[in-house]
């Protein structure tokens, strides 16, 4: 191991590319031809600098290292690409319309990830929205909330986000608060390395997506792929397709909510809007009550919400390996 990353011999390119290298580190001996589809570092020694990037133009090397003055900037170099390779997804959660219960769906979705040991932390997106944490009753966890991260400025480093912010039920939290947040706080400059440290930290980040784009900023440029909640209504399914148009090239999956409307299901739906379905959440009637209380969590272990969450974390979870392949 080197930087973390680990290291392997390879006697021959073919033998290298075989086996899918993040880098090649090449002595300036064996930089005799280009190397395609992988990042290429040259390696050479103090008083041969002159071969060494002789050999770097031979082969289109990307950068040239020589040793030992280098073995401080190669390391880090080498880090830096174990933690690309470490990290994690996100994953935006847009209603298409208003009301429809993007908000539950994050809640359960983050709640079924750490109860897979995904590292998940659930993103409060929404600075109109109320705040995610009346939902959950976590007012009173001790950690930080985004009013607390606006001074953020360069790099955060992940092991610090995660200690501090309040956890629960598997997941940990990055919430408005419960008082009216600052104007614009996605719009800030510390909304970049936040969002640079949770995709760090965690395994997946699901983020609460507020609707439209408003002076408050949007975290929908972080996201890697949307889940769409879509209601089995025939307006919200219009309103879904302007939805769609606005949010490619994004990857997009629809999530469908009950109850469904006449001669609907929700892989109709799904097919209406030229998307693949990840999910279907039938109507629960408590919900609305239980968000009110705080109690939303509560819902996490009826079997429907189950069912639910897992085809949904496994399409989120495969579509990520599909399009990282």
């Amino acid at each position: 191991m080197a930087a973390g990353l680990t290291l392997a011999n390879a006697s021959t390119i073919g033998e290298a590319l075989a086996l899918r290298p993040a880098v090649v580190l090449l002595d300036s001996g064996s930089a005799r031809h280009a190397v395609p589809g992988c990042a290429v570092i040259v390696l050479g020694i103090e008083g041969e600098e002159a071969g060494a990037w002789a050999s770097a133009a031979r082969c289109n090397a990307d950068r040239v290292a020589i040793l030992p003055q280098a073995a401080g900037w190669l390391a880090e170099h080498l880090g830096m690409l174990q933690r690309a390779q470490d990290e994690g997804t996100v994953v935006g959660v847009l209603g298409a319309a208003g009301g429809v219960g993007a908000s539950m769906v994050s809640v359960w979705l983050a709640a079924g990830a750490g109860s897979r040991n995904l590292r998940p932390l659930l993103v409060d997106g929404d600075p109109l929205g109320g705040g995610l944490e009346l939902a959950l009753g976590s007012e009173a966890l001790p950690g930080v909330r985004w009013p607390d991260l606006g001074e953020v400025r360069g790099t955060l480093n992940p092991d610090q986000l995660v200690s501090a912010l309040p956890s629960l039920e598997g997941f940990s939290l990055l919430s408005m608060g419960v008082d009216p947040p600052p104007p614009g706080i996605l719009a800030s400059t510390a909304v970049p390395p936040v969002m640079e440290a949770a995709r760090a930290a965690y395994g997946v980040t699901l983020v609460d997506v507020a609707r439209g784009w408003s002076a408050d900023g949007s975290l929908l440029p972080y996201c890697d792929s949307i889940l769409l909640v879509v209601p089995g209504r025939t307006r919200a399914i219009s309103a879904a397709r302007a939805q769609v148009a606005q949010l490619h090239p994004l990857p997009i999956r629809a999530v469908i909510r009950g109850p469904l409307g006449p001669d609907l299901d929700p892989q109709r739906i799904a097919d209406a809007l030229g998307l693949p379905c990840a999910g279907y959440l039938p109507h629960l009637r408590a919900a609305d009550e239980r968000e009110n209380q705080g109690r939303l969590l509560d819902l996490a272990r009826r079997r429907a919400v189950r069912s639910f969450v897992r085809s949904t974390l496994d399409a989120i979870l495969t579509g990520t390996l599909e399009l990282s392949a």
